[in-house]
């Protein structure tokens, strides 16, 4: 009776760690808040806020406006005419995408991104949150700091980012171009005072390459 009594016990402690576990996971307790009516499809289990709303996520910081949402409950959330805002910076673009098992975000059209001394856009952005990763794809140019890539990774953490493939950076008083093949330019957040700048180097950090390895 008292060996019973211990695994149901330690059955029920297991339970509730993994349910902390999926409570804690990024993007798994998202609130989703519609601005009018919304539109169940019963065969699907798929929500329509045809007059869009707010989503929130506490554990991520993600918070997202948008003119047309699409969801199902841990599964993903689509949305159309979006501005967002989390630890990469404030971004707009056409459309989102919230992956919630894999804990991603994928934005594309028309998408400009704002964080710190960062001024950026490109044609898609993935975050991927588990990592404190943002990747910027196709035709990336930012005016703060002034550059183009091919791809660009932002650690959400530090701010430092690294472009891959074809780039130009222009720090007024250094200008640099990759070799024809392509190569890797270190863009290294620094702080002096009050004053925010990015110091580029194409001799990157074993620690940058460390944080972005799963993504080079």
């Amino acid at each position: 009776m008292l060996t019973g009594r211990i695994l149901v016990a330690v059955l029920l402690a297991a339970s509730c760690l993994s349910q902390l576990a999926v409570a804690q996971s990024p993007f798994a307790a998202l609130t989703v808040v519609p601005n009018g009516r919304q539109v169940l499809d019963i065969t699907t289990g798929i929500t329509v806020l045809p007059e869009g709303g707010h989503v929130v996520d506490q554990q991520t910081g993600v918070r997202l406006e948008a003119e047309h949402i699409r969801y199902l409950d841990g599964s993903f959330i689509e949305a159309s005419g979006v501005s967002v805002s989390g630890v990469f910076g404030a971004l707009v673009a056409e459309s989102l995408r919230i992956d919630i098992p894999s804990a991603s975000l994928s934005a594309t059209g028309d998408l400009n991104l704002t964080r710190e001394e960062l001024v950026l856009s490109a044609e898609t952005m993935n975050y991927f949150a588990e990592d404190n990763v943002a990747e910027f794809v196709g035709d990336v140019a930012s005016t703060s700091p002034e550059f183009t890539a091919e791809r660009a990774l932002l650690d959400t953490l530090t701010g430092d980012v690294l472009l891959i493939g074809r780039y130009s950076f222009d720090g007024g008083f250094l200008t640099l171009s990759s070799p024809e093949e392509g190569g890797r330019l270190e863009l290294r957040l620094s702080a002096v005072g009050e004053s925010v700048t990015y110091d580029a180097t194409t001799d990157v950090g074993e620690d940058l390459l460390e944080r972005f390895a799963a993504r080079l």
